[in-house]
């Protein structure tokens, strides 16, 4: 189980055979590979048709298992052969191909909340913590979507509580959860390029500081968004949600949505 998600660039390959099939072969691909390569590393020799695997697929209304081959599954994605030369020419300059497409798999370790914590600007007198307050107000992202998934068990965090960042500010104390960030990221639908401009200034990936006239207008905004980056990170778990963070500053630079199925 994971959190799939794509940058809604217009390109041939999602044209030709829909995101939704898209997604669904090249999750299938990356399923089937990374199994094979486990085993491989485990010590399994069988060809890939002689290895059985269980294929659950969860939906709303119930889950349902198949058991397939590594061979099977292989043999489904062949349709993206046929575009995955396309992804060279790129819109959106990913040319490797379907780097669109990427995953952030469950469960949610607690590195990975602690390290997305700790992204969040240290005083609220700048410009995210500002937009950050005024978010929280507005829009009401009180984290209970992912408390719901929290609550049910291992499956979806690590950790059994949210973390948490505390300011203090003029009025008080103010707080924002884990529960409340992922919210933010995963659980409000397809992410518009502005709502992935803010996530990307609350997360610092481009400045916390950078002056609200800057971020409004045009060639400050361009120009902070060139220079947007996240360094890679040595622990895998951690290095998928800094490839989430550096595609909300792609987003917000192209001007694509971010397509969302959690």
């Amino acid at each position: 189980m994971a959190i799939d998600y794509v940058l809604g660039v217009a390109c041939e390959p999602k044209k030709r055979l829909g995101v939704e099939r898209l997604v669904g072969l090249h999750r299938t691909r990356l399923i089937a590979r990374s199994a094979l390569a486990h085993m491989r590393a485990e010590g399994e020799t069988r060809p890939p048709e002689e290895i059985e695997v269980q294929l659950t697929t969860r939906k709303p209304e119930g889950d349902s298992a198949r058991g397939v081959t590594l061979k099977d599954m292989l043999d489904e994605t062949a349709p993206l052969d046929e575009v995955a030369p396309l992804c060279a020419a790129c819109p959106a300059g990913m040319t490797r191909e379907f780097l669109c497409h990427r995953r952030i798999r469950y469960p949610i370790s607690e590195a990975m909340e602690v390290w997305l914590m700790g992204r969040l600007p240290e005083r609220l007198g700048c410009t995210a913590g500002a937009l950050l307050v005024r978010g929280l107000g507005e829009f009401g992202w009180d984290g209970e979507p992912a408390a719901k998934l929290r609550a049910s068990g291992e499956t979806y965090f690590e950790s059994r509580v949210a973390f948490g960042v505390r300011w203090q500010g003029d009025d008080g104390n103010i707080d924002i959860s884990s529960d409340q960030l992922f919210q933010m990221m995963f659980m409000v639908g397809h992410l518009a390029p502005t709502h992935s401009l803010m996530l990307a200034l609350f997360l610092g990936v481009i400045p916390h500081d950078i002056s609200l006239h800057d971020l409004k207008e045009g060639d400050g905004r361009t120009r902070a968004l060139a220079a947007a980056d996240v360094p890679v990170q040595a622990d895998p778990d951690i290095e998928q949600l800094a490839n989430f963070l550096r595609t909300l500053g792609a987003a917000a630079r192209l001007d694509m949505p971010i397509l969302i199925d959690g």
